[in-house]
């Protein structure tokens, strides 16, 4: 009777795991009724049974939401400080549910992968597609799409709201999960249909044209052929990323954001690109860093003190579009100094260690894109990127838990 409840309870849990990844493409307002229904899901299940919880997953996992939380002590800003820690709640959420599964319960949750990687890949997919084709049939020409549609997902879509950067790491991120779809497939026509989807995605990639998603792509592509020790893979390998980078050459839109690398410069002696938006940034950021090398200045007041110190170096595009420090790392220092960073490097460490030790590759590949990542864009501070980072973080290592003595 009890295999029988556990078996019950194991399979609602894999039906909210597998909403989990379908996440991308529910409103905003739902995203949190499906992280709770997943908890729920798995306290039901873990009451069923001899209850389980792995502290050293738990700890690995939130350990810099714990150090984070400590920084709101010294925070004057208390109002700011709540808020940002609400927002990377996800950091703590899914570290504690996912460390009630036991190993056998991660072991059967693993046998259904596959389907979670089609769940997410065509997800993201519509979550591309269907907006574009819509604002291209009822509001806009097709050049007026290549130029707005990036603006149009981030203020037209309702709950649907969504900034390019964040849709850019969920396409890379869809791909790299085909390449394993890719892996177990015979059907010809599934593998074109996955090939086609691919290259759709990288199109919208390339519409984006956001830097540090397309390059963190190509790396831990490169990565995943590695990986593979297939010569055969070499040919196929050569020709996406040749034809990758000519496509990026080849459209003005994203030529032109590689373009600014070549001459990046402070704001008030140069051109307003985003480049040089984030190296004044950067510039700004670094020295509160060095004022402040230990602990920062809390959770609530890091934001603040960067903003100000906008307002004492005159730098009024800063000021009004209130910019955070576009590097996770930079925010990570602000927010706790050197004892935040640390939290951050020790959890992504471990895991990482865990899962090249038990060859656990989309682990690694996934922590390789978001480290690449995080060195232009604060994903840990949003919502939209927290949770796919703290979630995959949990559910990729379930393999390392299950699989380690």
């Amino acid at each position: 009777m009890e295999t029988i409840k556990s078996l019950k309870g194991i399979s609602i849990v894999k039906i909210a795991i597998g909403l989990l990844f379908a996440l991308v493409v529910l409103p905003s307002n739902l995203k949190a009724i499906a992280i709770l229904l997943f908890g729920v899901a798995a306290l039901i299940n873990a009451l069923q049974r001899p209850w389980y919880f792995d502290k050293r997953f738990f700890i690995t996992n939130a350990v810099l939401f714990l150090v984070s939380l400590l920084t709101y002590f010294y925070s004057d800003n208390t109002a700011y400080g709540e808020r940002k820690l609400t927002q990377m709640a996800s950091l703590i959420v899914f570290p504690f549910v996912f460390a009630m599964l036991t190993k056998e319960e991660s072991k059967e949750i693993y046998k259904n992968l596959t389907t979670y990687l089609w769940i997410y890949l065509i997800g993201v997919f519509l979550f591309n597609v269907i907006p574009f084709l819509w604002f291209f049939k009822t509001q806009y020409s097709f050049p007026e799409m290549m130029e707005h549609f990036a603006t149009v997902l981030r203020v037209k879509m309702g709950k649907f709201n969504i900034h390019p950067i964040y849709l850019s790491m969920h396409c890379s991120i869809a791909i790299l999960f085909s390449f394993y779809i890719l892996r177990g497939l015979r059907s010809k026509i599934k593998i074109a249909a996955i090939l086609g989807i691919d290259i759709t995605l990288v199109l919208f990639l390339l519409l984006y044209a956001k830097k540090g998603p397309l390059i963190a792509l190509m790396i831990v592509f490169s990565l995943f052929v590695v990986f593979q020790r297939k010569q055969k893979l070499l040919k196929p390998y050569l020709l996406a990323i040749t034809t990758l980078v000519f496509l990026t050459i080849a459209i003005p839109k994203t030529r032109n954001k590689f373009v600014e690398l070549l001459k990046i410069e402070n704001l008030d002696k140069g051109e307003v690109t985003s480049t040089n938006i984030r190296y004044t940034i950067y510039d700004t950021a670094q020295k509160l860093i060095v004022a402040s090398p230990l602990i920062g200045y809390g959770i609530g007041d890091y934001n603040d003190v960067l903003l100000e110190k906008y307002r004492q170096d005159e730098n009024q595009l800063l000021v009004e579009g209130k910019y955070n420090a576009h590097n996770q790392y930079f925010s990570l220092l602000l927010i706790g100094g050197i004892m935040v960073l640390l939290a951050f490097l020790f959890m992504t460490g471990i895991n990482l260690v865990y899962a090249i030790r038990y060859n656990n590759q989309l682990l690694i590949l996934l922590l390789v894109f978001y480290v690449i990542v995080m060195f232009t864009e604060n994903i840990l501070e949003r919502e939209s990127g927290i949770i796919f980072f703290a979630f995959f973080l949990n559910f990729f290592g379930l393999k390392s838990l299950y699989t380690r003595e």
